[in-house]
């Protein structure tokens, strides 16, 4: 049997393939539905992405349903909206036009779970283990008979000890539920639950309470042990079903949100190696070709053009190298392998040090000044790094402030902070840009007034640093009057 998939074949079509076929099912992608009558008996569900530019939701449906009254079929298939708009009101419409179901477009653990529920039903939670912890044979056969009967593997167990002593060898990830009696030989129930949350370390698989007992204050100590839901004996095979499907479905959903995040941090880190091999290798062939061209500047004997052309070369070199040697800072903090030592240093120094630098190339005569409002400015830092957080900061306010502008660089602080503001009369941030403004690649770099490059990696390497030094940094802009940004450090403790 098929899914029939009506919408665009783009990149998100491609993933909804991917993630159908390792289920083992096919898929048929259809931006219309002219030849219905050739497809629909190999159908089980039809998937319509009601954000798809081409689509008349509607229609499909309407077409569908039509199909199924002409041919007298009167098991109808499943039509399923997904869409990145789930609102109350999307759903309202969605249904009005005949939809069964509604879902969010990309939560794809919700759409494979209904998928599963409506072609699969027998086996909606096949590769799931459940262990049950219930010295009542009855009631153990029952439980383990309705979870069964949806594909899932059971471990049953008459006593808490025998339990806990095999989940004690089993890695959690190999467990998505327990079931557990209360009142049981050797280990209550409670007991149990405090054992495996505490002593195993089991913190994320979801643990049910069942209990014949009326005892409230028992069942609160349940759940402070650990617990994640109750049910009373006699068991109702429809409340058993329901509270284990809803505590698997949020089970599977955290199981996938944990590879996807696995999966994009080991994408990240490939993605830093890779920028740290690139960079390093690029910076050693551009510091040759500055080089020469220096020595051929220097050179007397050379026409004017000559000499124009090569200095352009060089100061596009220099750029160059600028964006390389931030990229190799950037890919060394993402990836730790700075050596980054703190020690005790005086910022008020480290500030000035960078002051002195932008004072001796100050040709726009903008006014620099300086005040500190506190005696004792230690901190734990790395001095480097910090020299680097500052001249960056100051380049910026310097790139964005026009001729005989200001910049205010003030050192103040409380009891526990040490707070450092620069504050320039530029032309400000867009208020759009703001919210990116700490991202790498983020594309907010600007040329300056004066035709300064910027690579826009500054400032998340800015930001990096400031975390290494369990710092905050904070920035307030206005176009056409200004920008702020505000620095605080933990101050030393006496």
């Amino acid at each position: 049997m098929k899914i029939l998939y009506l919408g665009a074949l783009n990149n998100y079509f491609k993933q909804f393939e991917s993630d159908c076929l390792r289920n083992n099912y096919d898929v048929i992608q259809k931006e219309s539905l002219t030849d219905l009558e050739n497809i629909y008996h190999d159908l089980s569900i039809a998937i319509v992405d009601a954000d798809f530019e081409k689509s008349h939701s509607s229609a499909f449906v309407e077409k569908i349903r039509d199909y199924e009254k002409k041919n007298l079929i009167t098991s109808s298939i499943p039509i399923i909206y997904i869409s990145e708009n789930d609102s109350i009101d999307s759903r309202e419409k969605g249904f009005r036009q005949g939809a069964d179901d509604f879902l969010d477009k990309f939560d794809s653990s919700s759409i494979l779970l209904k998928i599963n529920s409506i072609i699969k039903p027998n086996t909606l939670w096949q590769g799931i283990n459940v262990v049950v912890v219930e010295d009542d044979l009855i009631s153990a056969k029952f439980i383990s008979h309705v979870i069964k009967t949806k594909g899932a593997n059971v471990i049953n167990f008459s006593d808490g000890v025998e339990a806990y002593e095999y989940l004690k060898g089993t890695d959690e990830v190999k467990v998505d539920l327990i079931l557990t009696d209360h009142m049981m030989p050797n280990l209550s129930g409670i007991s149990f639950v405090k054992k495996i949350r505490n002593e195993i370390g089991y913190n994320t698989v979801p643990i049910v309470f069942i209990s014949s007992i009326e005892n409230k204050t028992e069942v609160l100590d349940f759940y402070k042990a650990g617990g994640n839901d109750y049910l009373s004996k006699p068991l109702i095979k429809e409340e058993l079903f329901v509270k284990v499907d809803q505590l698997l479905s949020n089970r599977f959903k955290s199981k996938l949100l944990e590879r996807q995040v696995n999966e994009l941090e080991r994408v990240n880190r490939v993605k830093d190696q890779f920028l740290a091999v690139c960079t390093h290798d690029l910076r050693t062939p551009l510091n040759t070709i500055l080089g020469l061209t220096n020595l051929i500047i220097e050179e007397e004997n050379i026409e004017s053009s000559t000499r124009s052309y090569l200095e352009q070369i060089d100061k596009s070199a220099g750029n160059l190298l600028e964006l390389i040697n931030e990229l190799l800072d950037l890919s060394s903090l993402q990836t730790g392998n700075r050596d980054f030592q703190l020690s005790k240093l005086n910022l008020v120094k480290v500030i000035k040090s960078s002051l002195r630098n932008f004072t001796a190339i100050n040709n726009k005569k903008i006014h620099m000044h300086f005040y500190s409002s506190i005696k004792d400015s230690s901190i734990l830092g790395n001095e480097t790094m910090l020299l680097r957080v500052f001249n960056n900061l100051l380049s910026n306010a310097y790139k964005f402030t026009p001729e005989k502008g200001k910049i205010f660089t003030h050192v103040k602080g409380d009891q526990d902070w040490i707070i450092v503001s620069i504050e320039d009369s530029g032309i400000g941030i867009p208020e759009k840009s703001i919210e990116n403004l700490f991202n790498e690649f983020s594309g907010a770099g600007r040329t300056g007034l004066q035709g300064e490059k910027s690579t826009g990696l500054g400032l998340s390497i800015v930001k990096k640093i400031i975390d290494e030094h369990n710092g905050y940094i904070d920035v307030k802009s206005t176009e056409g009057k200004g920008t702020t940004f505000t620095i605080k450090f933990s101050r030393m403790k006496k």
